[in-house]
Formats: C-alpha cells, sequence, structure tokens
C-alpha cells in the first residue's frame, strides 16, 4: 500500500496534533490510589480519554475492569502486532521552572510544551492516527494489530504486568518510547536506595523520582553562608525559603545524568569542602560528583552498549536517617548480581547500607536480527538515512516487557531530549516526521 504523504498531513495530522494537546492538558503522573484508579485519578482520566477517542475513531476498544490499562484493535489476522505505549508521566516538578503550565500545553518557536509531549503522548498519538489513516484506506495488515495504552510505565510496570497476566506476550510490535532508527539494546536498570542511621547534624531533602535528576534540594545545618559562596562560585544558583537554603540545578532524564545539574550532589561537594561530614554526603561528594559512571569504584565497565551511567535522583537526610534513592544503567554484558555485591561491599566498608527498590531486565536484539533489519529497511525506506544504525540506550521501555519487541523511535536526537525535563518539548515538524514514518513502518511491518 503507498502512502499519500499529503493527505496524511493535511487530513490526518492537524487533528492528531489536536488530540495531542488534550493529552497533554491530564496531568496522568502517578497519585493516590483510589478505587478503580489504581494509579490516582489523572491516570485514570487519561485511560479514559483515550479509549474514548479509540472508539469515536471506530476501533474495537478495550479497558480493563480494574483500569489498568487499555487498548484498541485493528485487523483480523490470526498473530498479534503490538504497539506498545503508555499515557503516564513523570511529576511536572518545581511548577516555577515551567515557562506554562505542565498541563496547559503551549506552542513556542515550532515546539509543543507540555509534560508527556515526548515521552509518551506525542508519539502515541501519531501512532493512533497513522492506524486511523492505514484503516480509512481500507489497509488489511497480515496481523491484528493492537496498539496498547500501558499507565505505570514510569514508575511501578505494574500496568504492563497486569496486561501480560490477562493476554500473554505478543512475538511482533514495537515500542515508540526509545530513538530511531531502533534500539537493538537497553541496559540493565537498577533502582536502589542507600541508607544509614547515623545521626547527622544537618538536614536536606528534595527530588522526584528515581529516574529523574534531582534538581531542587533544602538544606538546614552548619556553614549556610561558606556552603553558598561554594556554590555561588560554581554558578550553582541558591535561594532562602522558610528558613530553609534551597539549592537548585538542572532536571533531566535519568539515564542521561550529564544533560542536567544535580542540585544534590553539588550541595553535598559544596558541604565536603567546606568541612561538614557525613557518610552519606561524603559519598556524594568523592564518588557520585560528576562522576556518571562511578569509575573511582568500578573503573571501565563499557561493553557495546555503553557504560554504567548513575543517577540519584531523591534525598532524605534527618537527623537519625539518610536515604539517598539512585537510578543505575548496567551495560548488558555486566551481571547485574556482581555490580550489586561490589557496591554492597563498598558501601559498608563506608558505613552505608544498600536496599535494591527494583531490577529491569535488559534488552539484547543483535544487529543482525530480522527484526532488527526489517525496521531498519523501513527507517531507511521512509527518511532515506543509509548512515544511522542501530543503537544501544540506558533508557528503559517497554520492550523489556515482551521478548522480541524493540524501540523504535521517536526521539530524533537525544543530545536535544527534554523528557523528564522542565519545559519538556517536542518539534512540531518531528510529530509530522512521526506519523508519516509510523504510517510507513505499520504497512512495512505488518502487511
Amino acid at each position: 500500500m503507498k502512502i499519500n504523504e499529503q493527505d496524511l498531513l493535511e487530513n490526518y495530522f492537524p487533528e492528531a496534533y489536536q488530540e495531542t494537546k488534550q493529552l497533554l492538558s491530564i496531568p496522568s503522573y502517578k497519585q493516590e490510589t483510589q478505587p478503580k484508579m489504581p494509579f490516582g485519578k489523572g491516570v485514570k482520566d487519561v485511560l479514559d480519554y483515550a479509549i474514548k477517542l479509540g472508539d469515536k475513531l471506530g476501533f474495537k476498544t478495550y479497558q480493563d475492569s480494574e483500569n489498568r490499562y487499555g487498548f484498541l484493535e485493528y485487523g483480523e489476522g490470526d498473530e498479534l502486532f503490538v504497539i506498545l505505549c503508555h499515557l503516564d508521566v513523570v511529576p511536572p516538578g518545581n511548577i516555577e521552572e515551567w515557562v506554562t503550565d505542565p498541563f496547559t500545553p503551549i506552542e513556542k518557536d515550532g515546539k509543543l510544551i507540555g509534560r508527556g509531549s515526548f515521552d509518551d503522548k506525542g508519539p502515541t498519538m501519531m501512532n493512533l492516527y497513522a492506524l486511523k489513516y492505514l484503516k480509512d484506506n481500507n489497509f488489511k495488515p497480515k496481523y491484528k494489530i493492537r496498539m496498547i495504552f500501558g499507565l505505570a510505565e514510569e514508575t511501578t510496570w505494574e500496568s504492563i504486568k497486569a496486561y501480560i497476566a490477562d493476554f500473554g506476550v505478543a512475538k511482533f510490535g514495537y515500542v515508540p518510547d526509545g530513538e530511531f532508527p531502533v534500539v537493538c539494546a537497553e541496559k540493565w536498570i537498577i533502582n536502589l536506595d542507600i541508607i544509614s542511621e547515623i545521626p547527622s547534624e544537618f538536614e536536606i531533602n528534595g527530588g522526584e523520582t528515581y529516574n529523574v535528576i534531582a534538581d531542587y534540594v533544602s538544606y538546614k545545618g552548619p556553614k549556610e553562608k561558606d556552603i553558598v559562596n561554594y556554590l555561588n562560585k560554581n554558578n550553582i544558583y541558591t535561594e532562602y525559603k522558610n528558613n530553609l537554603l534551597f539549592v537548585k540545578g538542572k532536571s533531566g532524564h535519568g539515564s542521561l545524568p550529564w544533560v542536567g545539574v544535580n542540585a544534590a550532589t553539588w550541595l553535598a561537594k559544596a558541604m565536603f569542602e567546606n568541612g561538614v561530614h557525613h557518610p552519606s554526603t561524603d559519598f556524594l561528594a568523592k564518588h557520585v560528583h560528576l562522576n556518571w559512571n562511578l569509575s573511582k569504584i568500578f573503573g571501565n565497565l563499557e561493553d557495546e552498549t555503553g557504560d554504567l551511567t548513575q543517577n540519584l535522583g531523591k534525598i532524605k537526610i534527618t537527623k537519625h536517617k539518610q536515604i539517598m534513592s539512585f537510578n543505575y544503567r548496567i551495560p548488558v554484558f555486566t551481571k547485574p548480581e556482581n555490580f550489586l555485591k561490589k557496591l554492597e561491599l563498598f558501601l559498608k566498608k563506608n558505613d552505608l547500607d544498600i536496599c535494591i527498590e527494583r531490577i529491569k531486565d535488559s534488552v539484547y536484539v543483535p544487529k543482525e536480527s530480522k527484526v532488527i533489519k526489517n525496521i531498519m529497511k523501513v527507517y531507511r525506506e521512509v527518511t532515506g538515512d543509509l548512515k544511522s544504525q542501530p543503537l544501544a540506550i540506558g533508557g528503559g521501555t517497554y520492550a523489556k516487557a515482551m521478548p522480541g519487541i524493540v524501540a523504535f523511535g521517536a526521539e530524533f536526537d537525544i543530545n536535544e531530549s527534554t523528557m523528564h525535563a522542565y519545559n519538556e518539548y517536542v518539534k512540531i515538524d518531528d510529530l509530522k516526521k512521526m506519523i508519516e514514518i509510523y504510517a510507513k513502518a505499520i504497512v512495512l511491518l505488518t502487511k
């Protein structure tokens, strides 16, 4: 089937774009559980909206009775081809850092700004309307195509686990939540807390979640003026509110800790340099601050899938207990148990303990495999880009949930990524590229 690009962009993209903005207006980050709302009201609302939209567009839809997930379908094939998306987002963080309310999307300089614009609501809508175009033009796929709406991708993955428990895994499909051209490897992901109960003379609190750079933290303790002077000399912003010193960095995705500024580690470094010591903050100052790969402990763990990365996402230090929440991305060919054993031994020598919150499996699909070759063929045919090669990433997508499924887009340039950052945006022209790429890809992958 030949795609009419003009028809797609003139008659389908405008509605896809407007529906993206509608989705962005729903604050679908995990909040307090309520009856029939396992991830909070905002997440339930976004699922309701997506399912009603699928109904309106003429797709067969399904909504889990407990509102843990939903999906829509097209086609009558015996086998299933899945497009795994997610409608939840990370919390907005410090509202003052946004140029707009995070859930009141705006257009500025050719960009659509709003929480979830790139991760993953924009790509989800481009896939939905690519599928709508194909349906309207009577495309007959070999497979039944199922677009799944996950709801806890940024947190516990309970949503996709519930779907798999009910319907099992699919052998074919993709996740529009990574990078172009295609992701052949995703690192292990470990969320863990480093803790101690050694009395401290200070208090620190800040950060949102494991996989977001801790960009705003408070401090109450000794040598505040000296700490402020050190930070200001290093161009780190500080301010006083409610008798607390606040340190301000720059947010970003936990898999790319170098794209942001970690306020917590800068604070720890300032404390260390001014003689304010504790095993927890000394560890941050000596082994975490500006040391993305923990090389001072592990040396070089790099393999063909990249290097180790670490991100401090949250910190809570009181007079009697200290908790530092880390997100580690471990190269595929490093055994996570070996990493954890060595880390635990090191921490114990420094009067710190470890508590593992979660381990996510790695993904590795050889570049020579059929699925990678097929998607590369699609990408090259659509874009004309013959130079780009399959990628390995630190980010963790739903591809980890189903063997054989890979991340296919939607980031064109990871160095410009604003996923999990303030003022998250997607270029409107990139959305147009997406709807065309995915329409053609669905045809070539399911014909």
